[in-house]
């Protein structure tokens, strides 16, 4: 298979492409800008760096000399920090993904992969209900909503393949974002008070390389305009993996759980399936988090020793 990738020198971009390159396949990375950092996959065999601005997609088919089979479209400004609420940033992301279906056309692509994320269930059950409060954070889940809606609408308008790959918490070393397991492992390091909510809620981490292992498998064997949670297996109360990160940093930290209001809408457990995911694309996770943890806690602890 040949694929084109944008978002390509991010934290799970990367990881997808070597998921993709170990696997036989040929990459096209796209990057959006010649002043962005490509240390992650310079050195990846079979990839072929190609630089566009995401505002300029239309000049993407010049740049690709060979077409592909598939577009997996992971570019989007403000997945973390304060560009999560803005409202203008998460607009320009959903035109993006459109832009994108419609490159992806012109260069041959028979199917599309979006990255959704699991903040899209979260919103589109509290925001609607009467009395809600959200917060602006909820653009960026109303972005993702968005781009999954038109970017769908447009593949069924020129005739290609939709498939949506809806992240859970991703994390690992590599991993700069401020993300639950980077912002509570750092508070405890930190000796910090560990404070939380009650965290009575159901969650779910997902290890780098078993969300990069999923986001290919969905772009080869996916099913057609079908959308899929990539998940660890092992979804868990929001304390249990609280306790594992204190565990792994120190065990003899006290845990205020509780101590942070929660706002928003518990899900259900069912959410944190990925059965159709399973059974569809052989998607087999090989991370449990007491393995990814001990990395992740490893590296983050070398980074502020660093910094």
């Amino acid at each position: 298979m040949r694929a084109i990738v944008t978002g390509a020198n991010s934290f799970v971009g990367s990881a997808l492409l070597k998921q993709l390159v170990e696997h036989g396949n040929e990459v096209v990375a796209v990057i959006h800008s010649e002043r962005s950092s490509v240390e992650r996959i310079k050195d990846l065999p079979h990839v072929e760096i190609v630089y566009c601005d995401m505002d300029r997609l239309e000049a993407l088919p010049e740049k690709i000399r060979e077409g592909a089979e598939v577009f997996y479209h992971l570019a989007w400004v403000g997945s973390f920090g304060p560009l999560r609420s803005d409202y203008a940033a998460q607009l320009t992301n959903a035109r993006w993904a459109v832009d994108a279906v419609k490159a992806a056309h012109e260069i041959g692509c028979k199917r599309y992969v979006g990255i959704g994320a699991l903040a899209e269930l979260d919103a589109g059950a509290y925001t609607p209900l009467d009395g809600s409060t959200p917060n602006m954070v909820s653009c960026y889940a109303a972005g993702k909503m968005a781009a999954y809606y038109m970017s769908k609408a447009m593949c069924s308008s020129l005739g290609m393949e939709h498939l949506w790959a809806r992240l859970s918490n991703t994390y690992g070393p590599g991993n700069y974002t401020s993300n639950f397991v980077n912002f509570a492992s750092k508070t405890m390091l930190s000796g910090k008070p560990a404070n939380f909510t009650s965290g009575e809620q159901m969650y779910d981490f997902v290890y780098i390389e078993d969300t990069a292992q999923g986001i290919w498998r969905i772009g080869a064997y996916g099913k057609p305009n079908c959308s899929y949670y990539i998940g660890s297996t092992r979804p868990a109360k929001l304390k249990q993996f609280i306790q594992m990160i204190r565990d792994e940093i120190d065990p003899a930290i006290q845990l205020h759980l509780g101590a942070v209001p929660f706002n928003g809408v518990e899900q259900p457990e069912s959410v944190y399936d990925c059965t159709k995911l399973i059974r569809d694309t052989g998607y087999s996770p090989k991370f449990i988090f007491q393995e990814g943890i001990k990395t992740t806690v490893k590296w983050l602890r070398e980074q502020m020793q660093e910094e």
